[in-house]
Protein backbone atom coordinates (compact mmCIF):
# COMPACT_ATOMS: atom_id res chain seq x y z
CA UNK A 1 0.00 0.00 0.00
CA UNK A 2 1.11 3.57 -0.76
CA UNK A 3 0.58 5.88 2.21
CA UNK A 4 0.92 10.11 2.95
CA UNK A 5 2.84 10.19 6.45
CA UNK A 6 1.37 13.75 7.83
CA UNK A 7 4.86 14.38 10.15
CA UNK A 8 7.69 11.88 11.45
CA UNK A 9 5.65 9.97 13.73
CA UNK A 10 6.82 6.12 14.12
CA UNK A 11 8.52 6.97 10.58
CA UNK A 12 10.97 3.91 10.67
CA UNK A 13 7.70 1.66 11.59
CA UNK A 14 5.74 3.88 8.46
CA UNK A 15 9.14 3.02 6.18
CA UNK A 16 8.87 -0.76 6.94
CA UNK A 17 5.22 -1.62 6.78
CA UNK A 18 3.76 0.89 3.65
CA UNK A 19 5.21 -0.01 -0.17
CA UNK A 20 6.16 3.26 -0.82
CA UNK A 21 5.78 6.30 1.74
CA UNK A 22 5.01 10.16 0.55
CA UNK A 23 6.25 12.15 3.62
CA UNK A 24 4.92 15.73 4.65
CA UNK A 25 6.89 17.51 6.78
CA UNK A 26 6.92 20.93 8.89
CA UNK A 27 9.65 22.49 10.04
CA UNK A 28 9.03 21.56 13.88
CA UNK A 29 12.32 20.36 15.08
CA UNK A 30 11.95 16.67 14.68
CA UNK A 31 10.78 16.84 10.80
CA UNK A 32 14.23 18.71 10.70
CA UNK A 33 16.57 15.89 12.12
CA UNK A 34 15.62 13.53 9.98
CA UNK A 35 18.82 12.86 8.23
CA UNK A 36 18.93 12.69 4.40
CA UNK A 37 19.34 8.70 4.51
CA UNK A 38 16.16 8.64 6.08
CA UNK A 39 14.83 11.08 3.64
CA UNK A 40 15.97 8.95 1.15
CA UNK A 41 14.15 6.03 1.63
CA UNK A 42 10.46 7.88 1.03
CA UNK A 43 9.30 7.72 -2.14
CA UNK A 44 8.64 11.86 -2.03
CA UNK A 45 8.99 14.58 0.56
CA UNK A 46 6.37 17.93 0.52
CA UNK A 47 7.38 20.71 2.71
CA UNK A 48 4.19 22.65 4.04
CA UNK A 49 4.87 25.98 6.21
CA UNK A 50 1.78 24.30 9.00
CA UNK A 51 -0.47 21.34 9.11
CA UNK A 52 -2.97 24.00 9.49
CA UNK A 53 -2.57 25.66 5.69
CA UNK A 54 -5.34 24.14 3.42
CA UNK A 55 -3.57 25.33 0.61
CA UNK A 56 0.20 24.06 1.18
CA UNK A 57 -2.14 20.38 1.68
CA UNK A 58 -4.22 20.98 -1.07
CA UNK A 59 -0.59 21.58 -3.16
CA UNK A 60 0.54 18.58 -2.30
CA UNK A 61 -2.60 16.54 -3.22
CA UNK A 62 -2.52 18.29 -6.63
CA UNK A 63 0.77 17.31 -7.16
CA UNK A 64 0.31 13.50 -6.60
CA UNK A 65 -2.67 13.30 -8.32
CA UNK A 66 -0.77 15.39 -11.27
CA UNK A 67 1.86 12.81 -11.07
CA UNK A 68 -0.92 9.68 -11.37
CA UNK A 69 0.12 8.73 -8.05
CA UNK A 70 -2.06 6.49 -6.18
CA UNK A 71 -2.28 7.31 -2.47
CA UNK A 72 -4.24 4.01 -0.31
CA UNK A 73 -4.21 5.36 3.19
CA UNK A 74 -3.02 8.50 4.97
CA UNK A 75 -1.23 8.45 8.39
CA UNK A 76 -1.46 10.47 10.95
CA UNK A 77 -0.22 9.74 14.66
CA UNK A 78 0.15 13.06 16.00
CA UNK A 79 -2.61 15.10 18.00
CA UNK A 80 -2.10 18.11 15.67
CA UNK A 81 -2.20 16.11 12.24
CA UNK A 82 -5.71 15.65 12.45
CA UNK A 83 -7.55 17.86 10.72
CA UNK A 84 -4.63 17.74 7.98
CA UNK A 85 -5.36 14.27 7.89
CA UNK A 86 -9.25 14.69 7.33
CA UNK A 87 -8.65 17.10 5.06
CA UNK A 88 -5.98 15.44 2.77
CA UNK A 89 -8.40 12.39 2.99
CA UNK A 90 -10.84 13.93 1.54
CA UNK A 91 -9.80 15.31 -1.12
CA UNK A 92 -7.70 11.75 -2.17
CA UNK A 93 -11.60 10.43 -1.92
CA UNK A 94 -10.59 7.77 1.09
CA UNK A 95 -12.41 6.83 3.72
CA UNK A 96 -10.17 7.63 6.67
CA UNK A 97 -9.65 9.77 8.36
CA UNK A 98 -12.24 12.64 7.87
CA UNK A 99 -12.94 16.23 8.46
CA UNK A 100 -16.09 15.02 10.42
CA UNK A 101 -14.04 12.96 12.99
CA UNK A 102 -11.24 15.36 13.59
CA UNK A 103 -13.79 17.96 14.64
CA UNK A 104 -15.42 15.99 16.67
CA UNK A 105 -12.33 14.41 18.47
CA UNK A 106 -10.11 18.00 18.60
CA UNK A 107 -12.28 20.25 19.87
CA UNK A 108 -13.47 19.65 22.87
CA UNK A 109 -16.56 21.82 22.74
CA UNK A 110 -17.82 19.21 19.64
CA UNK A 111 -16.52 16.55 21.44
CA UNK A 112 -18.91 17.51 25.02
CA UNK A 113 -21.58 17.80 21.90
CA UNK A 114 -21.21 14.25 20.48
CA UNK A 115 -21.06 12.72 24.30
CA UNK A 116 -24.38 14.43 25.06
CA UNK A 117 -25.78 13.08 21.76
CA UNK A 118 -24.94 9.71 23.09
CA UNK A 119 -26.41 9.70 26.39
CA UNK A 120 -23.11 10.23 28.15
CA UNK A 121 -22.23 12.93 30.90
CA UNK A 122 -19.90 15.31 30.64
CA UNK A 123 -18.73 18.41 32.72
CA UNK A 124 -20.85 21.45 32.70
CA UNK A 125 -19.22 24.08 29.97
CA UNK A 126 -19.24 26.71 28.45
CA UNK A 127 -17.41 28.22 25.52
CA UNK A 128 -15.56 31.34 26.33
CA UNK A 129 -15.24 34.34 23.64
CA UNK A 130 -12.03 34.64 21.59
CA UNK A 131 -11.65 38.37 22.08
CA UNK A 132 -10.89 39.18 25.94
CA UNK A 133 -13.23 42.47 25.59
CA UNK A 134 -16.14 39.56 25.45
CA UNK A 135 -15.31 37.68 28.10
CA UNK A 136 -17.81 37.84 30.79
CA UNK A 137 -17.37 36.14 34.47
CA UNK A 138 -20.61 36.36 35.89
CA UNK A 139 -21.74 34.78 32.94
CA UNK A 140 -19.14 31.91 33.20
CA UNK A 141 -19.69 31.55 36.81
CA UNK A 142 -23.29 31.11 36.70
CA UNK A 143 -22.90 28.44 33.60
CA UNK A 144 -20.12 26.34 35.52
CA UNK A 145 -20.01 27.51 38.96
CA UNK A 146 -16.56 26.69 41.27
CA UNK A 147 -13.89 25.25 41.58
CA UNK A 148 -13.66 25.37 37.13
CA UNK A 149 -11.25 24.59 34.31
CA UNK A 150 -10.05 26.94 32.14
CA UNK A 151 -8.14 26.08 28.50
CA UNK A 152 -7.67 25.50 25.17
CA UNK A 153 -10.77 24.18 23.23
CA UNK A 154 -8.63 22.08 21.16
CA UNK A 155 -5.86 21.59 23.54
CA UNK A 156 -3.57 18.46 24.57
CA UNK A 157 -1.94 17.50 27.75
CA UNK A 158 -3.13 19.95 29.92
CA UNK A 159 -1.10 22.81 28.09
CA UNK A 160 -2.09 25.92 28.85
CA UNK A 161 -5.11 24.52 31.31
CA UNK A 162 -5.91 26.47 34.44
CA UNK A 163 -7.58 25.26 37.67
CA UNK A 164 -9.80 28.53 38.66
CA UNK A 165 -11.45 28.39 42.62
CA UNK A 166 -13.02 31.37 42.74
CA UNK A 167 -14.88 35.07 41.18
CA UNK A 168 -11.48 36.74 42.18
CA UNK A 169 -9.24 34.22 40.41
CA UNK A 170 -11.42 34.37 37.44
CA UNK A 171 -11.50 37.62 36.95
CA UNK A 172 -7.31 37.63 37.24
CA UNK A 173 -7.06 34.70 34.88
CA UNK A 174 -9.56 35.98 32.55
CA UNK A 175 -7.70 39.33 31.99
CA UNK A 176 -4.46 38.04 30.57
CA UNK A 177 -5.12 34.33 29.73
CA UNK A 178 -3.15 33.35 26.61
CA UNK A 179 -3.05 29.73 24.72
CA UNK A 180 0.62 28.40 24.55
CA UNK A 181 2.03 28.62 21.00
CA UNK A 182 1.92 25.11 19.09
CA UNK A 183 -1.75 24.18 21.06
CA UNK A 184 -3.88 24.96 18.16
CA UNK A 185 -6.80 27.42 17.88
CA UNK A 186 -7.04 29.70 20.42
CA UNK A 187 -10.80 29.44 21.57
CA UNK A 188 -11.10 28.52 25.01
CA UNK A 189 -13.99 26.86 27.43
CA UNK A 190 -14.18 26.61 30.94
CA UNK A 191 -15.59 23.84 32.71
CA UNK A 192 -16.81 22.29 35.89
CA UNK A 193 -14.09 20.62 37.49
CA UNK A 194 -14.55 16.98 38.28
CA UNK A 195 -13.76 15.96 42.00
CA UNK A 196 -12.41 11.84 41.37
CA UNK A 197 -9.83 9.51 39.43
CA UNK A 198 -9.04 10.20 36.08
CA UNK A 199 -8.74 7.21 33.84
CA UNK A 200 -7.36 7.11 30.19
CA UNK A 201 -8.59 4.49 27.62
CA UNK A 202 -6.32 3.27 25.17
CA UNK A 203 -8.18 1.06 22.42
CA UNK A 204 -7.73 0.26 18.46
CA UNK A 205 -10.51 -0.52 16.44
CA UNK A 206 -12.40 -2.37 13.34
CA UNK A 207 -15.88 -2.19 12.15
CA UNK A 208 -16.56 -0.80 15.68
CA UNK A 209 -14.90 -3.99 17.57
CA UNK A 210 -11.75 -3.17 19.37
CA UNK A 211 -8.83 -5.00 18.82
CA UNK A 212 -7.34 -4.47 22.19
CA UNK A 213 -8.90 -2.39 24.83
CA UNK A 214 -7.02 -0.75 28.19
CA UNK A 215 -7.80 0.90 31.27
CA UNK A 216 -5.30 2.91 32.79
CA UNK A 217 -5.84 5.00 36.06
CA UNK A 218 -3.93 7.99 36.61
CA UNK A 219 -1.77 8.21 40.28
CA UNK A 220 -3.60 11.31 40.35
CA UNK A 221 -5.57 13.30 37.86
CA UNK A 222 -2.72 14.63 35.44
CA UNK A 223 -4.00 18.60 36.42
CA UNK A 224 -3.97 17.71 40.11
CA UNK A 225 -0.65 16.14 40.07
CA UNK A 226 0.86 19.03 38.00
CA UNK A 227 -1.07 21.75 40.72
CA UNK A 228 0.94 19.42 43.66
CA UNK A 229 4.22 18.98 41.89
CA UNK A 230 4.05 15.08 42.01
CA UNK A 231 5.12 12.77 39.67
CA UNK A 232 2.63 11.93 36.43
CA UNK A 233 2.35 8.56 36.15
CA UNK A 234 -0.71 5.97 35.21
CA UNK A 235 -1.30 2.32 36.18
CA UNK A 236 -2.73 0.35 33.23
CA UNK A 237 -5.05 -1.58 35.67
CA UNK A 238 -5.89 -5.44 35.27
CA UNK A 239 -9.53 -6.23 33.86
CA UNK A 240 -10.14 -9.02 35.82
CA UNK A 241 -9.33 -6.90 38.74
CA UNK A 242 -11.29 -4.16 37.44
CA UNK A 243 -14.05 -6.06 35.72
CA UNK A 244 -17.30 -3.64 36.13
CA UNK A 245 -15.21 -0.80 35.40
CA UNK A 246 -13.94 -1.85 32.22
CA UNK A 247 -17.37 -3.11 31.43
CA UNK A 248 -18.59 0.34 31.84
CA UNK A 249 -15.91 2.19 29.83
CA UNK A 250 -16.28 0.00 26.84
CA UNK A 251 -19.69 0.04 26.71
CA UNK A 252 -18.72 4.22 27.04
CA UNK A 253 -16.38 3.97 24.18
CA UNK A 254 -18.68 2.39 21.81
CA UNK A 255 -21.57 4.72 22.29
CA UNK A 256 -19.04 7.49 21.72
CA UNK A 257 -17.57 6.44 18.80
CA UNK A 258 -20.99 5.39 17.12
CA UNK A 259 -21.97 9.32 17.60
CA UNK A 260 -18.77 10.48 16.13
CA UNK A 261 -18.72 8.48 13.63
CA UNK A 262 -15.53 6.52 13.89
CA UNK A 263 -15.33 2.38 13.18
CA UNK A 264 -12.01 1.93 13.20
CA UNK A 265 -8.25 3.42 14.04
CA UNK A 266 -6.72 4.46 17.30
CA UNK A 267 -9.18 6.44 20.22
CA UNK A 268 -7.57 7.67 23.55
CA UNK A 269 -10.24 8.75 26.22
CA UNK A 270 -9.80 10.62 29.35
CA UNK A 271 -12.67 9.82 31.30
CA UNK A 272 -13.39 10.64 35.11
CA UNK A 273 -14.92 9.07 37.73
CA UNK A 274 -17.07 11.41 40.16
CA UNK A 275 -16.08 11.00 43.97
CA UNK A 276 -18.95 10.57 45.85
CA UNK A 277 -21.08 9.79 42.95
CA UNK A 278 -19.73 6.71 40.61
CA UNK A 279 -20.59 8.85 37.60
CA UNK A 280 -18.39 8.28 34.55
CA UNK A 281 -17.92 11.78 33.32
CA UNK A 282 -16.21 12.02 29.44
CA UNK A 283 -13.62 14.65 28.99
CA UNK A 284 -11.63 14.55 26.04
CA UNK A 285 -11.44 11.73 22.79
CA UNK A 286 -9.21 11.59 20.48
CA UNK A 287 -8.65 9.76 17.23
CA UNK A 288 -5.46 8.89 17.12
CA UNK A 289 -2.88 6.47 19.93
CA UNK A 290 -1.88 8.18 23.48
CA UNK A 291 0.88 10.12 23.73
CA UNK A 292 4.43 9.86 25.87
CA UNK A 293 5.03 6.37 27.14
CA UNK A 294 1.52 5.17 25.88
CA UNK A 295 2.24 2.91 23.27
CA UNK A 296 5.74 1.60 25.31
CA UNK A 297 3.56 0.44 28.06
CA UNK A 298 0.80 -1.34 25.67
CA UNK A 299 3.88 -3.23 24.16
CA UNK A 300 5.12 -4.17 27.40
CA UNK A 301 1.37 -5.58 27.95
CA UNK A 302 0.46 -7.26 24.90
CA UNK A 303 3.94 -7.91 23.26
CA UNK A 304 3.29 -5.31 19.94
CA UNK A 305 4.09 -1.40 20.24
CA UNK A 306 0.76 0.48 20.17
CA UNK A 307 1.91 1.98 16.99
CA UNK A 308 2.57 -0.84 14.83
CA UNK A 309 -1.27 -2.46 15.99
CA UNK A 310 -2.42 1.31 14.89
CA UNK A 311 -0.08 1.02 11.28
CA UNK A 312 -1.63 -2.95 11.11
CA UNK A 313 -4.54 -2.09 11.39
CA UNK A 314 -4.88 0.69 8.75
CA UNK A 315 -2.68 -1.11 6.37
CA UNK A 316 -5.54 -3.56 5.92
CA UNK A 317 -3.87 -6.26 8.47
CA UNK A 318 -5.61 -9.21 10.34
CA UNK A 319 -5.65 -8.55 14.55
CA UNK A 320 -4.24 -12.66 14.22
CA UNK A 321 -1.31 -12.08 12.56
CA UNK A 322 0.04 -9.45 15.19
CA UNK A 323 2.73 -11.55 17.46
CA UNK A 324 0.65 -11.01 20.50
CA UNK A 325 2.97 -11.90 23.94
CA UNK A 326 2.01 -12.47 27.55
CA UNK A 327 3.25 -9.59 30.18
CA UNK A 328 6.07 -10.28 32.27
CA UNK A 329 3.93 -8.38 34.68
CA UNK A 330 0.54 -8.20 35.83
CA UNK A 331 0.28 -4.42 36.40
CA UNK A 332 2.63 -2.13 34.41
CA UNK A 333 2.22 2.03 34.49
CA UNK A 334 3.87 4.96 33.29
CA UNK A 335 5.94 7.55 34.33
CA UNK A 336 7.09 11.01 33.89
CA UNK A 337 10.63 11.73 35.77
CA UNK A 338 10.84 15.47 34.93
CA UNK A 339 12.10 18.38 35.79
CA UNK A 340 10.80 20.52 39.09
CA UNK A 341 11.52 24.15 37.34
CA UNK A 342 12.23 25.52 34.29
CA UNK A 343 16.26 26.10 33.98
CA UNK A 344 19.18 24.61 31.86
CA UNK A 345 19.93 20.65 32.26
CA UNK A 346 22.71 19.76 34.63
CA UNK A 347 22.10 15.73 35.18
CA UNK A 348 19.50 13.14 33.80
CA UNK A 349 19.05 9.90 35.15
CA UNK A 350 21.17 7.16 33.35
CA UNK A 351 19.27 5.05 30.95
CA UNK A 352 21.44 1.70 32.05
CA UNK A 353 21.22 2.44 36.13
CA UNK A 354 17.12 2.81 35.19
CA UNK A 355 16.93 -0.80 33.29
CA UNK A 356 19.14 -2.31 36.00
CA UNK A 357 15.92 -2.27 38.34
CA UNK A 358 14.24 -5.34 38.20
CA UNK A 359 10.98 -4.11 37.74
CA UNK A 360 12.29 -1.69 35.15
CA UNK A 361 11.04 -2.66 31.51
CA UNK A 362 11.95 0.06 29.15
CA UNK A 363 12.88 3.62 29.43
CA UNK A 364 12.94 6.89 26.56
CA UNK A 365 15.10 9.69 27.63
CA UNK A 366 14.48 13.24 25.81
CA UNK A 367 17.03 15.69 25.46
CA UNK A 368 20.84 16.23 26.94
CA UNK A 369 22.86 17.93 29.61
CA UNK A 370 23.27 21.35 28.43
CA UNK A 371 19.90 21.45 27.15
CA UNK A 372 16.93 24.23 27.86
CA UNK A 373 13.75 22.37 29.64
CA UNK A 374 10.92 25.23 30.34
CA UNK A 375 8.80 23.66 32.12
CA UNK A 376 5.36 25.20 31.75
CA UNK A 377 3.05 22.40 31.79
CA UNK A 378 2.79 18.84 32.60
CA UNK A 379 4.01 17.45 28.88
CA UNK A 380 7.52 18.69 29.11
CA UNK A 381 9.14 14.90 29.38
CA UNK A 382 12.46 14.45 30.13
CA UNK A 383 12.75 10.83 31.47
CA UNK A 384 9.65 8.40 30.51
CA UNK A 385 9.87 4.87 32.13
CA UNK A 386 7.39 1.98 31.69
CA UNK A 387 7.24 -0.31 35.16
CA UNK A 388 5.89 -3.41 36.18
CA UNK A 389 5.09 -5.39 39.17
CA UNK A 390 2.40 -8.49 40.05
CA UNK A 391 0.10 -5.98 42.16
CA UNK A 392 -1.44 -2.65 42.11
CA UNK A 393 0.12 -1.52 45.38
CA UNK A 394 3.68 -3.02 44.64
CA UNK A 395 3.60 -0.78 41.38
CA UNK A 396 2.69 2.35 43.30
CA UNK A 397 5.62 1.88 45.63
CA UNK A 398 8.19 1.49 42.84
CA UNK A 399 6.90 4.21 40.86
CA UNK A 400 7.41 6.63 44.26
CA UNK A 401 11.07 4.78 44.79
CA UNK A 402 12.31 5.63 40.92
CA UNK A 403 10.43 9.11 40.73
CA UNK A 404 12.22 9.68 44.55
CA UNK A 405 16.10 8.25 43.49
CA UNK A 406 16.52 9.33 40.23
CA UNK A 407 16.19 13.14 39.06
CA UNK A 408 16.28 15.56 36.79
CA UNK A 409 18.60 18.45 38.09
CA UNK A 410 18.07 21.76 36.15
CA UNK A 411 20.76 25.09 37.43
Amino acid sequence: MNVLMLRHNLHQMILELADEVYAVLDDSAGCRALSQETLDRFAGVYRVSSYDSLEDLSAVVADLTARGVRIDKVVSLAEFTQYAAGYTAHLLGLDHYSPEIALATRDKRMTKTRAVEAGLDVARWISVPLDPRDRDAAVIERAVGFPLVLKPASGWGTISTVKVDDRAGLDRVLADFSVEAGVGSPYLIAEEFIDGEEFHIDAVWRAGTPWFFHVSRYVKPRLTAWLDNTYDGSVLLEEEDHADLYARLRTLSTQLNKTIGLTRGATHVEVFRERGTDRLVVSDVASRMGGAHVGDVIEARCGVHEGRIVLHELLGGERDDLPWAAPAFRYLAGISIKASVSGTIAGLPERDALLAHPQVVSVAIYGSVGDTVRVSHPSAWCVLAVVGADTEEELLAVNEELTRTHRVEVV
